[in-house]
């Protein structure tokens, strides 16, 4: 069994160059007992993505906020 080198520049390197957002993820209720929004009291609105005993939450006016402060086209970790 021969052993590749991993620095050769043919290599494919499946992990992207990600970084860290600089804008933080307020719109997503990490407690499913929160019924408004921590940050501006909105109440959460739920995803019909999830199980029937836990639906993700999240607030609409957060997650504009974020799509809205979001201004470049880099690929985030987060």
């Amino acid at each position: 069994m021969e052993l590749e080198n991993a620095n050769d520049e043919n290599s494919f390197d499946p992990t992207p160059k990600l970084k860290s957002s600089p804008i933080p993820i307020k719109f997503v209720s990490f407690n499913e007992k929160d019924d408004k929004c921590i940050y501006c009291g909105v109440k959460y609105t739920e995803t019909i993505i999830g199980r029937a005993t836990q639906k993700t939450k999240y607030c609409k006016k957060c997650l504009s906020r974020y799509i809205t402060d979001i201004t470049d086209n880099d690929i985030y970790l987060d």
